[in-house]
């Protein structure tokens, strides 16, 4: 009996530890995040609601996350040059007078228009206005400097492998819920195994985000930089979680507590990862 509560007040202590660490983390991370693109894009603009470009959103400079149109190429070019790197309204009015897209028409003239400054299909009609608008200074990719192939595309398959953790962890919640209000031992146990393969396919999913990281060349900054280190410790709680269930049983208040803050880590993860594809 003073073992078990021996254990329980060393698993108390550490969970304690990690979670002040996790804050500490996410402290850092929040402090180093910059301004959000699209919230400085529409504090400086204010499209109409009702137009392409305020419905665009992500896409106003990208083809496809990550990849940038050339609207999207022309502001990092110029975010780059920047002193401080920060995206600022007169980071944005520097690129007005560039037709990014090819089609004749401005930036600013697009922009204020409503319309897509980095889609050569999305322009007002009629014919641009003569000597508006600059040839665009964004150059496209050669061919061989691509960091990625047909083989190993630039996300590295991390759309495709992230589901699987966070289903089967937030299923083992479900399931030990109702093992331990049901009293089913089949429940539970069924809940252990989805644990571990929370665990497993964890070990794999992270792998292939660092991948696409890399690969896609973003910035350590902002969402990025949160959501990898939520899921670092996503990986670090599936282990501690699953850990504790085996030592401390299901019924452990230890243990509960354990996995409801690890489903919440895991939840977050999963919400700033989807932040940066869908905005």
């Amino acid at each position: 009996m003073t073992t078990a509560v021996s254990t329980r007040k060393s698993a108390s202590a550490h969970f304690s530890k990690l979670c002040a660490l996790l804050i500490f983390i996410l402290m850092a991370a929040v402090s180093e995040a910059k301004p959000a693109f699209l919230d400085v894009f529409l504090s400086t603009y204010k499209p109409d609601g009702a137009s392409a470009l305020a419905s665009a959103k992500c896409g106003i400079c990208h083809s496809s996350v990550p990849k940038r149109n050339p609207y999207g190429k022309e502001v990092k070019k110029a975010l780059d040059a920047s002193s401080d790197g920060k995206m600022t309204s007169e980071i944005l009015q520097q690129v007005e007078g560039i037709d990014s897209d090819g089609d004749g028409w401005s930036n600013g003239d697009e922009i204020k228009a409503g319309f897509l400054p980095g889609d050569p299909t999305s322009h007002p009609t009629g014919a641009a206005p003569k000597g508006s608008a600059k040839p665009s200074q964004a150059t496209s990719p050669k061919s061989g400097d691509s960091t990625s192939s047909s083989l190993i595309p630039t996300h590295a398959f991390h759309p495709v492998v992230v589901h699987f953790p966070i289903a089967l962890f937030i299923f083992a919640v479900v399931l030990e819920f109702f093992g331990i209000r049901k009293q089913n031992p089949a429940l539970t146990t069924a809940a252990l195994w989805n644990l571990g393969g929370a665990l497993t396919s964890m070990a794999i999913v992270t792998p292939t985000g660092v991948a696409a990281w890399l690969l896609g060349q973003h910035k350590l900054e902002g969402a990025m930089l949160i959501h990898l280190c939520l899921a670092v410790s996503s990986l670090i709680l599936m282990a501690v979680t699953l850990t504790s269930r085996k030592k401390l049983g299901s019924d452990s208040k230890v243990y509960w507590a354990i996995l409801l803050v690890s489903a919440v880590v895991i939840g977050l993860t999963g919400h700033f990862g989807g932040q940066m594809v869908y905005g």
